[in-house]
């Protein structure tokens, strides 16, 4: 076939014209082709003579007279030096990046087309966004740091307040009136909430910290089934006052390889959650096993309760530092919004899945799984909502079925053994 194709101004015009970029078309012959209205707003090209057919240095010339001197782009386009792509900064603080394609026939260079952006407000806006991460990086910093202080600083006289109530109060006191007796109840019932919140806070500045990168976390072998059952004994006296069941199913199996402080203030904040949504006469059932599946092995953690439950809206939002579902705060249950963060920061460290299942008034259960392997350096977890139907984890045990769970008041962690109280 012969070769009967050539760039015409008629025909480039109309393609150029449809670039939303600004576009040049040059020749061979180092000549403009066609040259779009974009492209002359862009490069300040009203008075220079884009007509087809006109030499392509004036162009250059109007171009270069708009760069800084010494600029890299003013020494290529002085050496006619053009790289496929670039970004060139004007006099007037603008930034274009154009880009040339050579165009090709049947092997033969008829031509060279050149595009040009303005990416100044893009470029703007990516380094404000650079600048605020960095500023929001700090603050949480900050923020940390001063809360880890803060609660550092609260935690020894809270002890000493608690402790002396202790001395106050029958048999290592005196006898107490029945005024003083209510007055020591109120000391010591506020000094407890005010070190619930401080544990709370710190607890939330060390996961977030660890989860941040600026802790080294001390990953060792860890008895998952040990520890849920001490965590779970240490939850018995707490229980018995609230009058609610606590139900325990712990399984052995493998180790976890687990930060032993993160996991064991994660699943405390769980526990603790649990007994203090429940009403008296509810149910908290705990339990742990190992799963061995296709893509790993690892651990399975439920606690759930027949408390007043989480609404299904909120339940991806309550994993947020300082958010608490609006049933506990018309409910005047006291907490700070940050146990389930702290929960959600470990779980990330581990390379584990959380999941809450349930809604309002049907009770709670949060799954946890966790891998028992080593977790890799800079893991994401995930979080999940899940119907209440699920058949994952326990909810809506009833006061009859946590009785008929087992026997003893016991908190060991043998399976299928039950700790109930009514205070």
């Amino acid at each position: 076939m012969p070769l009967n194709l050539r760039l015409t101004a008629q025909v480039a015009e109309a393609l150029l014209a449809a670039v939303p970029e600004g576009a040049l078309l040059v020749g061979a012959d180092n000549r403009i082709v066609a040259v779009n209205r974009v492209l002359v707003e862009l490069a300040r090209l009203q008075d220079v003579d884009t007509s087809s057919g006109a030499p392509v240095e004036a162009l250059a010339a109007a171009v270069a007279e708009q760069l800084p001197s010494g600029s890299t782009s003013l020494r290529q386009l002085n050496r006619r030096h053009f790289p496929r792509t670039a970004e060139v900064r004007f006099l007037d603080g603008r930034l274009l990046r154009t880009s040339r394609r050579p165009i090709d026939v049947a092997g033969q260079r008829v031509g060279v087309l050149w595009l040009a952006e303005d990416i100044t407000e893009r470029r703007r806006r990516e380094t404000d966004l650079r600048r605020h991460i960095h500023t929001l990086g700090e603050l949480a910093r900050e923020r940390s740091e001063f809360t880890a202080r803060a609660s550092h600083e609260l935690r020894t006289p809270l002890a000493t307040i608690l402790s002396f109530c202790d001395l106050l109060a029958p048999p290592s006191g005196e006898p107490l009136s029945a005024a003083q007796a209510t007055y020591l109840h109120t000391i010591r019932r506020n000094a407890q909430r005010m070190q619930e919140m401080v544990d709370g806070l710190l607890h939330a500045a060390t996961a977030s910290t660890a989860a941040g990168g600026r802790q080294e976390t001390a990953y060792a072998r860890v008895d998952m089934a040990r520890l849920l059952g001490r965590l779970t004994g240490e939850l018995q006296p707490r229980a018995e006052t609230a009058s609610v069941f606590l139900v325990h199913d712990h399984e052995p199996g493998p180790p976890a390889y687990a930060d032993r402080g993160l996991l064991e203030n994660a699943l405390a904040a769980l526990l603790d959650n649990a007994v203090k949504f429940t009403p008296a006469g509810g149910t908290v059932t705990v339990s742990a096993h190992p799963y061995d599946e296709p893509d790993g092995t690892g651990w399975e953690i439920s606690v759930a309760d027949t408390g007043i439950g989480i609404p299904k809206e909120f339940q991806e939002e309550v994993f947020t530092e300082f958010v608490r579902a609006p049933n506990a705060r018309r409910g005047a249950y006291p907490g700070t919004g940050l146990g389930l963060s702290a929960v959600r920061d470990a779980v990330r460290l581990h390379d584990g899945h959380v999941a809450v299942h349930g809604g309002e008034g049907e009770g709670t259960a949060v799954v946890v799984r966790l891998p028992t392997g080593r977790p890799a350096v800079g893991a994401e977890s995930s979080v999940g909502v899940v119907g209440a139907e699920s058949s994952v984890g326990v909810v809506g045990v009833s006061s009859a079925a946590a009785s008929g769970a087992g026997s003893g008041a016991g908190s060991g962690a043998g399976a299928g053994s039950a700790s109930a109280g009514r205070g």
